[in-house]
């Protein structure tokens, strides 16, 4: 395989910006660096690309994605995964590089401004459960091309794209409605900080309050053990719901495992639904209807801001960019 700047960066123990600046001759970098920088791609073989070259218009070719990536972070949200799947595919098609960087919620403000001040990338996507008030007076301030993934739950001037977790909500609760059930528990993560959940259910109550009925709340679920002890203590009552609506694949999880230990059957005794068709809702028996969003398609517009960001560095955007699905299957 060709060398790349990355081996260079490895072998020369410095950041793929330093290289690039290097071989570049850029004034930024000591004279003994670049010389130690050109002998090491001189040993190598090394020939520069597109990505290289494109230092002289400014440019390094690559962009940062910022989030908590924390051990068994692949588990707990799965989406992000796919989100930065249909980023790096559409970075690729246009020459541009992918890099991903883990930020805590707490050290993010610092990181994210040391890694601007760097010029590492070009432009930084931002996953929103690392954002926070200073770290967007930090964006604002600096004019960085930045873009964040996720509604922030703050009034600001940031750019941000989401889906629309409102209308998933709206459309789930329209769908139990019309198939008859009335008797409905929702069961969703952390009460104060799980801005999904929390959109999500204000669509429901949106369709919900028109027909005048409300719908159970069961707070602070957030595994799929707290999702099997929570079903465990609803199946308890004199009366079961006709219905358990969950935020997502793992709470679903718990639910089944519950109703399946109780001797109930789905949906003959009790109905199963989930928001996320991703990972799980396709392969459980019974299959589990879903409220579908297209994540990977979600990552294809972030990119594709992000690069016209780099071109027009006034433009800003903050809106929803797909639209949730209903996938009907067994459990309802």
């Amino acid at each position: 395989m060709a060398t790349t700047i990355y081996d260079l960066a490895k072998a020369a123990g410095v950041s793929i910006s330093t290289v690039s600046k290097a071989l570049n001759d850029s004034y930024s970098i000591s004279e003994e660096t670049k010389k130690r920088i050109r002998e090491i791609a001189e040993d190598m073989g090394y020939k520069p690309n597109a990505r290289a070259r494109s230092f002289a218009k400014g440019k390094n070719g690559i962009i940062l994605f910022a989030a908590d990536l924390s051990r068994g972070v692949g588990f707990e949200n799965p989406h992000m995964f796919e989100i930065v799947t249909g980023i790096d595919r559409y970075l690729e098609k246009k020459g541009y590089s992918l890099i991903l960087k883990h930020v805590t919620k707490e050290d993010a403000p610092e990181a994210v401004k040391e890694l601007m001040l760097s010029e590492e990338a070009d432009g930084i996507i931002i996953y929103a459960g690392i954002l926070t008030k200073q770290l967007a007076f930090i964006l604002g301030k600096e004019a960085y091309p930045h873009l964040i993934i996720g509604k922030p739950d703050f009034a600001n001037t940031l750019s941000w794209i989401d889906v629309s977790h409102e209308a998933a909500g709206q459309l789930a609760a329209n769908y139990l409605l019309d198939k008859g059930y009335r008797r409905i528990v929702f069961l969703m993560g952390d009460a104060k900080k799980d801005q999904i959940s929390l959109r999500r259910l204000n669509g429901i109550n949106l369709v919900f309050e028109e027909e005048e009925l409300s719908i159970e709340t069961v707070t602070d679920i957030t595994s799929y053990e707290e999702g099997r002890v929570a079903t465990e203590e609803i199946l308890k009552r004199g009366q079961i719901p006709e219905v358990i609506l969950c935020t997502n694949n793992y709470l679903a999880m718990g639910c089944i495992q519950s109703i399946r230990a109780a001797g109930l059957e789905i949906p003959r005794d009790i109905a199963l639904m989930t928001f996320d068709n991703y990972p799980f809702s396709m392969l459980t028996v019974p299959t589990l209807t879903a409220i579908e969003v297209d994540m990977y398609e979600m990552g294809n517009q972030a990119a594709m801001f992000i690069l016209q960001k780099l071109k027009k560095p006034n433009l800003q955007t903050q809106s929803f960019c797909t639209t949730p699905i209903l996938l009907e299957r067994d459990s309802t």
